[in-house]
């Protein structure tokens, strides 16, 4: 009888409850076995340092970890320049014997219950397959393009200000110290960007052996004050044809919070020696660098991915906390179906100062009807509705409802998100 019981409810013969700390080497093992990955004993003790106990939710089985999640708070950045809190899931991993048991389902359940349980008004993740997610409520909200711009075809367009600021090659010791501010000023203003904490910047900037083609190195640009404006860290993959140095340039991460700064950066990396290229594996969907090249088409890109997952847990407070493009009065109707069935019909309302909106429930007609997954997908202007509608993903159901959503959710740019967790 109890073997029938075991059949019915696989997950009645688990455990679930927090990772202790004298347990998080089995974390890190579980983790290399379900994303193929090595991890050294200085790893461990690094990874350490970046996981939240106290937010972790894990599945033993006979006392074997089997799977396992944890979160972080992060503030993601809206249109605006608004800051909105949010519960960033990370470490999700089930092993490669336990899956199709229901293991995800119930640590995905406990994470969002939770976030809403802190005041966290969503939920953001970072997928590694793009079919998973979209059943817990989350969509792709940011997206990148990996692209590669060849030397020999990478001149800039004649008008191109550079501006008088100067470069600055920093040790490991300097990043850490300079990066993390300027860092978070830009973040601020870019829609779809996360906070990064202190031990973040550590794990970041302690250039862990497996990631390596090359030592990372970082070069920052100041402008005519002095004053830090824009870096760029990058590693380079030594490769020679023959006598012919062929390096190739990997771009990391670059930041720029002036146009000057960013385009000097560009032209810096363009320009190293011995190498004939480079290639940013998470570029911006709007990547300003085609436009300063005299042949736009040296920029090729490779490959184009969803990046951070977004789940908002309270509606109607995420739909006013971000500005808008345009004034207007938009009735939602949002389905959800996990972690409960839940149908929410809304109104947004936007007056003429698009700094300010109101969301409440209401029973006006709706405007549209979506999945709370592609209200994600939507939310930061990732997205229009009217590709969401064009593929099924929204139902419109008044005229005109479309136009008048995708004019009040506009933004001035793609969002984009760097940070990884």
């Amino acid at each position: 009888m109890c073997h029938h019981t075991d059949m019915a409810d696989p997950l009645s013969r688990l455990e679930f409850r927090p990772l202790r700390e004298q347990e998080f080497s089995e974390a890190v093992e579980l983790d290399s076995l379900a994303f193929a990955e090595k991890h050294t004993l200085d790893d461990v003790e690094a990874l350490k340092k970046t996981f939240d106990f106290g937010r972790s939710y894990c599945a033993f089985e006979s006392g074997r970890l089997v799977g396992i999640s944890s979160a972080l708070y992060l503030e993601l950045t809206l249109p605006g320049e608004r800051l909105l809190p949010v519960s960033g899931v990370t470490w999700v991993a089930v092993l490669p014997t336990h899956r199709r048991k229901g293991i995800l389902t119930r640590l995905m359940r406990f994470q969002l219950e939770d976030a809403a349980r802190r005041g966290e008004a969503g939920v953001v993740l970072i997928a590694s397959e793009g079919s998973i997610y979209e059943r817990f409520g989350l969509g792709p909200a940011t997206s990148f393009l990996s692209l590669s711009v060849e030397k020999s075809h990478a001149g800039f367009r004649h008008d191109v200000d550079r501006g008088t600021g100067r470069l600055d090659l920093l040790t490991t010791a300097q990043a850490a110290q300079e990066l993390p501010p300027l860092f978070d000023r830009v973040r601020r203003h870019q829609p779809g960007e996360v906070s990064r904490s202190g031990v973040a910047w550590q794990e970041h900037l302690r250039d862990a052996e497996q990631t390596r083609s090359g030592p990372m190195i970082h070069v920052c640009h100041r402008d005519d004050e002095g004053m830090l404006d824009g870096y760029v860290s990058y590693r380079v993959k030594e490769e020679w044809r023959g006598w012919l140095a062929a390096n190739l340039v990997q771009v990391v991460e670059l930041i720029a919070s002036d146009q000057r700064a960013y385009a000097r950066l560009w032209d810096y990396l363009l320009n190293l020696d011995l190498s004939r290229g480079v290639i940013y594996e998470t570029g911006r969907m709007d990547e300003p660098l085609r436009w300063l090249l005299a042949d736009p088409r040296a920029m090729q890109v490779q490959a184009m991915s969803d990046y951070l997952w977004l789940r908002l847990l309270d509606v109607p407070r995420a739909l006013a906390a971000r500005a808008y493009g345009a004034r207007g009065d938009l009735v939602v109707e949002v389905q959800e179906s996990f972690p409960l069935i839940k149908r929410s019909r809304l109104l947004l309302s936007v007056g003429e100062d698009s700094t300010k909106a109101h969301c409440t429930p209401t029973n006006r007609p709706a405007h549209m009807r979506l999945n709370v997954s592609a209200l994600g997908t939507a939310y930061l202007g990732g997205a229009s509705f009217a590709a969401l509608a064009a593929a099924g993903r929204v139902l419109p159901m008044q005229s005109g409802a479309v136009e008048l959503a995708d004019n009040m959710f506009a933004t001035g740019g793609a969002p984009y998100c760097s940070t990884m967790f």
